[in-house]
């Protein structure tokens, strides 16, 4: 009890007489808050009331009594309500007696069943938040208790759903108030971010360097120094030196480059290995830094690049009587002597010479070659001679592609000669290595760099290596006693020649008479392969050219790479662009990216599996894939195919399953049979028989494993198969396969044969004619009854389901009690068919009589008929004891595995279970695992296995095959019968729609609602995000309904209306001509609201009917149905979900659809109360239509529907499950 003067209801009351919708059950309607419902699953919204009621009561139950008093004297107010993707927010502000306010937040949110992520939720669950001792102490506190006290005494007040609605609209924060709020606070806060004013001079950080080789710790010193601009603006101080902890609180890291640094020089050094990778990291971020100085004295300025090393060869003159010096570049080469011109004297001069000659490899023959003037041309084919050899060439290795640089030429004359110094330079600077302190760091483990410091012209030089490798050789490039060395012509030939093995480590620059001519490429990409270690693959994709040393990575340098010619080097001319364009094309043509990366171009197939896929594919792209290439002596190698003949399969038996192993055996490998089944499920045509060797599944072999995987189910590394699968495991298993099993298999497959000629007539106690139809569907479950697998009889309303199943029942009466789960509108049907059909039965209705005691004493021919609300509720009643047979009517009340009606029929132990169903199919095929899930366990597996398996490719991707697979699992455990095809003397049923032309006021109201529509539904999804798209179906279903609404009578929506309705017009109009003709009608509806502004009418002009929604009492649905047919009233008005079933209603033969249901299948069922067996006049079907609305779209609908259920029932095509983007598209009359 609230303590003051409120005593609070049980949540019994808390539901109140519930506001009913149009459908003739709870609801709210979704103003005001709509857009946030999207926590709690659709077909739920109508009992958010009573769901919200009970968590809040078990959130005010776990709260101690002792927090009674103090919550009894604690002010509460009113909280703001937030909504989000996964529940509502309620914000409380509590305050206690000389108190200080304490905010309290109570969440509401979805409760799943984790045994069943696919289905909605079906409870809410309240938890709390407080800030005070309390509860940080218990998790529970007064302010808590007060919170929810006051949300139960508020809850209490409104009566059903809608007011309910209403109020939590109301708490709802008012976006625009905090939206002024927030813009107040964000320029409050952006102002006191605001650095004050300061009266100090700017200042600014300084970075000086410290080198010193001799240091194995700290070779490298980088310091922060705070520089202060001298007043009037004239200059900086020297600077004082800063710690690097107090570099953030004196706000000198203004600059985000400054901010680096001090993060990578900040780490206290201990050893050079562990903690100089930070300074050598911000060395390289200092290149450019216009405020770095030498940590001495003077702080002298110091420049700071980042390039790269090079190794050079120099081309140098040497004259036999004078030291050696660089040779002249072309534009400085001074005019010869006037006197060592002279026409037509003969001199002779020395012949170029190709780089093979000097290093013994050219055969070429030495000849004199003439000369007229100073140039002289070489006759030979294998050398040109040219007058360069004294020449340096600035692009020396971007010359002409044309010039014929494939020799070394020397000038004429015999005194003087070109040798050449090999140096190393650094890219883009003109500084001298050997004149720098050199040192040798690292900024990460694996990225070695060089530090050149050059006082003299005060520069520091930071040089990224590629590996350590790299390092080595460039410190063998600065010892001393090389730094001297000349090159003779022969050396540097073998030199050049041998450039490209050195090129990976340090680039390699030659001049032009060493580097040799520029060729185009003939290259290739190719994918080079090589096993691992244990399995799987390496792949690199890489360009090919026979003349390469080693394949260079697609588009990166060189884009001229040195290669050796039979001629000498030459210089192979990429197309860097064109290469990476082209391997692109291959990575995603062969999915290379879904592979591990490895590097650049490179990748790992982790596994086998991988690795043959990407082989598969490969070689199914014939020419266009590019070349493999393996290692010598290394590749993958197939054994052999796999067929039906070479397995060996094993069966045992256990309760309700038989264990399946098997395997085959290819090159004395044996290959389980669950591996083979993974292949195929993963669309794989080989298997792995050994190490690096592979079989092939054939294609037959193939088909019937899929079959076979259909069956199984894997549970803890065993492959098990469920009773209800045996016939499709026994003709996946033919005689061609080696089948070794337990007695207990023989046993069931001698039952089944036995079964397949199983045709037993009418049972005696069975009062009926049988038809042909109805004697064979009796047969039928008479063989699954012998057989104990359930099934689904799914036959059309009307075909006579109930009195197949007396026969059944009969059949089984001696093994014990049967319970009948039935709507409650057909429970008093179920007594009235066995009382007059068959005699012999039991029948008693749970609700009638002693609850506790017709449980107990149930036996044999007992038939219990109960309906689904009350088996719910009193299911632990239900499951004390074990039922002979277990019969669900209308099977589809378990659609929705999550239910706790769906869970409780669950745990029934029954011997053997039927459902019974004309719509065992309506949307989706989750619907149809879940009635399996109860009927026929294991059949389909678990949810996650059979969504994979079959849900997705059939619904999402249209899978033929899959869907195919599905119906033919299914199809043994499902009888479905239509009347057009079975029962040929029913009277012929006509269907016309027929069209209502709304008045321009009703088009206004209704184009206007369309359009308010996709306004809102265009901005909820703006923003793409995928959380949204819960809510935003939530929206969108909420307007498709105020449309379908408006095109029935505009007084459905808007409550002022006083006029009539086009619709409300045409059917008034039809009315009369039916009475006229002496006929009576069933109006059907799916709004409550609708089916009473009919009355309003009805009633006015004196035309007598019945009526029958949601609401109406059991007893007198009944009584009224009997009326009907008695002859009472000319019409009998009816809410589609409310009577749409177990109702038989032969006495009318004309049936009125006042607006079209999404689902056809409803409408057919509501129509079939008329167009049964007992109908001896032809019926009539009028579909009232609003044109130009979304009704039309709905009509074009339902073609898709019924080719879903013949998809999967009958094996036809099948339509994918409605998207929110079709709903949307409903209403932007799009809907093709």
């Amino acid at each position: 009890m609230y303590p003051g003067s409120l005593e609070f209801p049980k949540t019994a009351s808390l539901a109140g007489p519930r506001v009913r919708d149009d459908l003739g059950n709870a609801c709210f309607s979704t103003n005001g808050i709509d857009d946030g419902m999207d926590w709690i699953a659709e077909d739920q919204i109508g009992s958010l009331g009573l769901l919200l009621g009970e968590a809040i009561e078990r959130l005010v139950d776990s709260h101690d009594q002792e927090f009674d008093k103090r919550a009894a004297m604690m002010s509460v107010k009113t909280p703001t309500l937030t909504q989000g993707d996964d529940g509502v927010r309620f914000e409380f502000q509590v305050q206690g007696n000389r108190q200080r306010l304490q905010s309290v937040v109570i969440t509401v949110h979805p409760q799943f069943d984790q045994d069943d992520p696919g289905a909605d939720a079906m409870q809410l669950r309240a938890d709390c938040e407080c800030g005070c001792v309390s509860h940080q102490r218990d998790l529970r506190c007064p302010h808590t208790l007060a919170s929810g006290w006051w949300l139960q005494e508020q809850m209490a007040r409104r009566r059903g759903n809608g007011q309910l609605i209403e109020f939590l609209g109301g708490l709802k924060a008012d976006a625009v108030a905090a939206g002024k709020q927030f813009v107040d606070e964000l320029l409050r806060r952006a102002k006191n971010a605001r650095p004050e004013p300061s009266d100090q001079e700017p200042s600014r950080l300084q970075w000086r360097l410290r080198v010193n080789i001799a240091s194995q710790a700290t070779p490298l010193t980088i310091t922060p120094f705070e520089q202060r601009q001298r007043k009037g603006g004239k200059g900086w101080t020297k600077g004082r030196e800063v710690r690097s902890f107090d570099l953030l609180e004196q706000n000198l890291l203004t600059d985000p480059l400054d901010s680096q640094v001090a993060s990578l020089t900040s780490i206290p050094t201990h050893g050079f290995r562990e903690d100089q990778f930070g300074m050598f990291q911000a060395l390289r971020l200092l290149a450019g830094h216009e405020n770095v100085m030498w940590d001495d004295q003077n702080a002298s300025p110091v420049e700071v690049f980042s390039s790269q090393l090079s190794l050079t060869l120099q081309p140098v003159e040497v004259d036999q009587a004078a030291k050696p010096k660089p040779a002249q570049s072309k534009s400085t080469t001074k005019p010869a002597a006037k006197s060592s011109v002279k026409k037509n004297t003969k001199k002779k001069t020395s012949r170029s010479k190709s780089l093979g000659e000097l290093v013994g490899t050219d055969n070429s023959s030495a000849g004199d070659i003439s000369s007229a003037g100073d140039i002289a041309e070489s006759e030979t084919s294998t050398a040109t001679l040219t007058a360069v050899a004294n020449q340096t060439d600035e692009n020396a290795n971007d010359g002409p592609s044309g010039t014929p640089n494939d020799v070394l030429a020397l000038p004429p004359g015999e005194t003087i000669a070109v040798q050449f110094r090999p140096r190393l330079s650094v890219e883009g600077i003109d500084i001298d290595v050997h004149d720098c302190e050199v040192i040798f760091g690292q900024t990460s483990p694996v990225e070695p760099v060089v530090v050149l410091a050059d006082r003299k012209s005060d520069r520091v030089v930071v040089c990224t290596l590629n590996d350590s490798a790299a390092s080595g050789l460039v410190q063998f490039l600065l010892r001393d006693d090389y730094r001297d060395t000349m090159l003779d012509e022969k050396s540097a030939a073998k030199l050049a020649l041998s450039a490209g093995t050195i090129d990976p480590f340090i680039h390699v620059s030659l001049p032009p008479q060493l580097a040799g001519p520029i060729q185009p490429t003939t290259c290739e990409l190719i994918l080079q392969m090589r096993p691992r270690p244990g399995a799987g693959l390496k792949v690199a994709l890489r360009v090919h050219d026979g003349r390469f040393r080693n394949d260079p990575v697609p588009g990166q340098p060189p884009e001229l790479v040195p290669c050796l010619s039979d001629q000498g080097p030459v210089r192979v001319q990429r197309n860097l662009t064109n290469e990476l364009t082209d391997s692109q094309k291959i990575i995603e043509r062969f999915g290379l990216n879904k592979l591990s990366s490895d590097g650049d171009h490179e990748w790992v197939a982790v596994s086998d599996h991988a690795a043959l896929d990407l082989l598969g594919r490969l070689h199914d792209a014939g020419e266009e894939a590019p070349r493999i290439v393996w290692p010598e002596g290394e590749t993958f190698r197939v054994r052999g195919e796999i067929t039906p003949k070479s397995l060996r399969v094993q069966i045992d038996d256990s309760p309700d399953w038989f264990g399946v192993t098997g395997s085959v055996t290819i090159d004395g490998v044996e290959v389980p049979l669950q591996d083979l089944l993974i292949a195929v499920r993963e669309d794989r045509q080989l298997v792995r028989v050994g190490d690096r060797k592979f079989a092939k599944i054939s294609e037959a072999f193939r088909r019937r494993l899929t079959q076979l995987a259909d069956t199984l189910v894997a549970e803890k590394g065993q492959l098990k198969l469920p009773s209800a699968a045996v016939p499709m495991a026994q003709e996946v298993l033919s005689d061609d396969v080696v089948l070794e099993a337990t007695a207990a298999w023989h046993q069931a497959i001698e039952r089944l044969e036995s079964l397949s000629n199983w045709n037993p007539d009418r049972p005696d106690g069975l009062d009926a004619t049988l038809r042909d139809y109805q004697l064979d569907g009796y047969r039928w479950l008479s063989r699954l009854s012998r057989w104990g697998v359930g099934g689904v009889l799914a036959d059309d309303m009307g075909l006579g389901k109930t009195v197949q199943t007396l026969g059944i029942l009969i059949d089984r009466a001696s093994e014990g009690p049967a319970l009948v789960i039935a709507p409650t509108s057909v429970g008093e049907n179920w007594v009235r068919e066995a009382a007059k059909f068959a005699p012999s039965l039991k029948p008693v209705l749970y609700r009638d009589c002693d609850r506790d005691e017709i449980i107990k004493i149930s036996g044999p021919g007992d038939v219990l008929i109960v309906s689904y609300q009350l088996m719910q509720r009193d299911a632990k009643r239900f499951a004390t004891r074990p039922w002979s047979t277990l019969v669900l009517d209308e099977a589809q009340f378990i659609k929705n595995s999550q239910t706790k009606t769906s869970q409780a029929i669950r745990m029934l132990e029954a011997d053997w279970r039927l459902g019974l169903s004309g719509t065992p199919l309506e949307n989706h095929l989750g619907e149809l695992w879940s009635l399996f899930r109860t009927l026929s366990p294991g059949l389909l597996g678990s949810w996650q296995r059979f969504r994979s398996r079959f849900a997705e490719p059939i619904e999402r991707h249209n899978d033929a095959e899959r869907r195919e697979a599905l119906a033919r699992l299914v199809r043994p455990f499902i009888l479905r019968r239509t009347k057009d095809k079975v029962l040929k003397e029913l009277p012929p049923r006509t269907e016309i729609t027929l069209r209502a032309e709304l008045s321009d006021a009703e088009r206004k109201l209704y184009e206007d609602a369309r359009l308010a529509a996709l306004a809102e539904l265009t901005h909820a999804s703006s923003d793409g995000a995928k959380s949204h798209e819960g809510r935003r179906r939530i929206q969108t279903l909420s307007w498709l309904t105020r449309l379908r609404q408006l095109a029935c009578h505009p007084a459905l929506v808007e409550p002022t209306w006083k006029g009539t309705s086009a619709k409300l017009e045409l059917l008034l109009s039809l009315v009369d001509e039916l009475r006229d003709g002496d006929h009576r009608a069933l109006v059907f509806s799916q709004f409550v609201k609708h089916l009473n502004v009919v009355r309003e009418v009805l009633d006015r002009r004196g035309i007598p009917y019945q009526y029958l929604d949601g609401a109406t009492p059991s007893h007198e649905r009944q009584r009224r149905v009997d009326a009907f047919q008695n002859g009472e009233g000319d019409l009998f008005l009816i809410s589609l979900k409310a009577g749409g079933t177990g109702l038989n209603l032969t006495a009318a033969d004309y049936v009125l659809h006042l607006d079209p249901w999404w689902n056809p299948a409803v409408e057919d069922q509501a129509t079939d109360r008329a167009h049964r067996i007992g109908q001896e006049r032809p019926v009539t079907v009028y579909r009232l239509v609003a044109e130009r609305t979304i009704e039309e779209q709905i009509l074009q609908l339902h073609a898709d529907k019924r080719e879903l259920v013949a998809g999967v029932l009958d094996g036809t095509d099948a339509a994918a499950r409605l998207q929110t983007q079709d709903l949307i598209n409903l209403i932007k009359n799009e809907m093709a």
